[in-house]
């Protein structure tokens, strides 16, 4: 038996909540830790309002966060997904320019996954075949803002050179990846294979940029690829940030199937 149209879009925003979910999870161990950390090494700079550099708001929202996409998953009731969607859209955008998290790429991540999932639930009730392409189409804009910007930043002779990934990661990281290249390079060739991985890093995310212009499938499949790729070559804490992205490229897999006539 078909799917009706209202099924078919919340299935779809339940699963990338579901993404935003994991990336939060995936983060708790690390978040409870420097929790710990803010209140033993408080820092207090001028240029945030009290409000965002209190422990306690970084808590709640946090908390907030997590508990908008546990209710979003459990529910059906449009009135509530959208109050649980501004919800989290809140608490993140508040962990986005607290003092303790604001340069935290998770939750970056999360917020504009967490905005493409607030619009997505004032539509609802629009024809799924009419409302899908647009909605594939906006989350690969959102992947591609976030990739190029991504790249965009890395555009510096630290990058082009490999020098900043060989101190960060091939020089003492301890990963797989990393530990495979110290024992079978020596220093020189580790420069060598930073050099190349550092722009291999550049061009796939520069190609990230222009998902809004592939097709929709090639789209999500590049993006799912290399955001998995991410997390698997250098730190698998790095799911924490691309879980939820997964769950955004995933929305370009989901077109509906043509009935046989």
């Amino acid at each position: 038996m078909p799917r009706s149209d209202a099924d078919e879009s919340l299935s779809l925003l339940k699963l990338v909540h579901v993404g935003i979910l994991i990336s939060l999870l995936w983060k708790v161990r690390f978040f409870w830790y420097f929790l710990g950390v803010h209140k033993e090494f408080p820092v207090v700079d001028p240029f945030f309002p009290e409000f965002f550099r209190s422990r306690i708001v970084l808590l709640v929202a946090y908390l907030l966060a997590v508990a908008a996409s546990v209710l979003i998953l459990s529910t059906s009731d449009k009135i509530r997904l959208r109050l649980s969607g501004c919800v989290s859209l809140a608490s993140l955008s508040i962990l986005c320019i607290h003092q303790s998290a604001y340069n935290d790429v998770t939750f970056v991540c999360c917020a504009w996954t967490s905005l493409w999932c607030l619009w997505f639930s004032t539509r609802l009730g629009e024809s799924y075949d009419s409302l899908y392409p647009r909605a594939a189409w906006l989350s690969h804009l959102v992947l591609s803002l976030i990739f190029l910007g991504g790249a965009i930043g890395k555009l510096t002779p630290g990058y082009l050179s490999g020098d900043v990934l060989f101190e960060i990661y091939f020089k003492d990281r301890d990963f797989w990846t990393y530990n495979l290249a110290r024992s079978s390079l020596s220093e020189e060739g580790l420069r060598t294979a930073a050099m190349w991985h550092s722009r291999i890093v550049l061009l796939s995310e520069f190609v990230c940029g222009f998902l809004w212009l592939m097709p929709r499938r090639i789209a999500s499949i590049v993006a799912i690829v290399v955001l998995c790729g991410i997390a698997l070559t250098n730190n698998v804490l790095l799911f924490s940030v691309v879980a939820c992205l997964i769950g955004l490229a995933l929305v370009g897999l989901h077109e509906r199937k043509k009935s046989a006539t």
